[in-house]
């Protein structure tokens, strides 16, 4: 009797040894929607986009005026904790690098010349760190939907003001915003193997701060303007390790406002956008890199973002 007992007991503690390995190597189709009590994910994204074309006032897609050039990349160091089966805890860490480039040409009829003066802008460092809590209000199985709560802070930790100003278009471009962020997320997903699908909701309030808008300007109050994105995604499994997900992306922007005088404009903008990507899961770690392109929009950026995200489960 008791040989037996201590062989089931023995049996059981493997059973959950190899469950909690199963949950660690699962895709992103299978995972938990909030990482298991005790597990620890180290993660990286890298993204980058060029920034030369907008969806204008009519919705086409346009050129930035004065042959302006530039490109964006944000790296993210992404820390997430299972502090319960339902409850996860996150931090993200970006490190902002942005150029942009102006190339603007003087013609002289008079005199039959053209001049052409180019101006060129960077800046690099820690942006704004952002803190995150996510909870199952629904907790989803393999057979049953989940709906997962998400409400994160973005801290104003980045550089908010042109720094080392050369001329107008030239000096250190800012990495962060100078303001607090809160977003708040609802996600509902539901598996059913080999595909799942889901869809979301966040909102964006941010409460606004003090900050110099463009170079030889004074520090005016500001507050950005709300953002409100809806979507949903439709994601399957190609083989045990490889896996596609497929999001559309409505997107809502109010202008920012301005309690001072300043040069800068904004407008509200609206997008719709869709974010292909693929994911290959290898063991505990994975890759998966995407797309996100712009499909429509109104004063809204067109060019396409290049994402690349690696995470490893502890």
């Amino acid at each position: 009797m008791i040989l037996i007992i201590a062989g089931s007991i023995a049996y059981s503690q493997e059973e959950d040894r190899l469950l909690v390995a199963e949950i660690k190597q699962s895709t992103v189709i299978t995972e938990p929607a909030t990482l298991r009590k005790g597990f620890f994910k180290l993660g990286a994204i890298f993204t980058y986009t060029a920034d030369d074309r907008l969806f204008t006032e009519n919705c086409k897609k346009e050129y930035e005026p004065e042959n302006g050039w530039g490109s964006y990349s944000t790296e993210y160091l992404l820390l997430s904790y299972g502090l319960t089966n339902r409850l996860e805890l996150s931090l993200a860490l970006p490190y902002v690098i942005k150029t942009i480039t102006y190339s603007i040409i003087d013609e002289t009829p008079v005199n039959d010349s053209t001049m052409r003066t180019q101006y060129k802008s960077r800046g690099n460092g820690l942006g704004d760190i952002e803190f995150g809590i996510s909870y199952q209000l629904l907790e989803g199985t393999n057979a049953k939907p989940s709906l997962v709560s998400k409400l994160s802070v973005a801290f104003p930790t980045g550089q908010k003001n042109p720094a080392n100003i050369r001329e107008i278009f030239e000096y250190d471009y800012p990495t962060g915003k100078g303001e607090t962020s809160v977003y708040l997320e609802l996600t509902y997903r539901k598996i059913t193997y080999p595909y799942s699908y889901s869809f979301y909701g966040l909102f964006q309030y941010s409460f606004g701060g003090e900050k110099v808008m463009l170079p030889y300007e004074n520090s005016i109050p500001f507050r950005s303007g709300n953002s409100y994105q809806a979507g949903g995604s439709f994601n399957f499994l190609l083989n045990d390790w490889i896996a596609v997900r497929n999001d559309l992306l409505f997107v809502y922007r109010q202008a920012d406002e301005y309690k001072g005088e300043t040069a800068m404009t904004t407008f509200p903008q609206t997008g719709i956008c869709y974010n292909p990507n693929i994911s290959f899961q290898f063991r505990k770690f994975r890759l998966a890199q995407g797309v996100f392109i712009p499909l429509f929009g109104r004063y809204f950026p067109a060019n396409p973002q290049y994402n690349l995200d690696l995470q490893y489960i502890f």
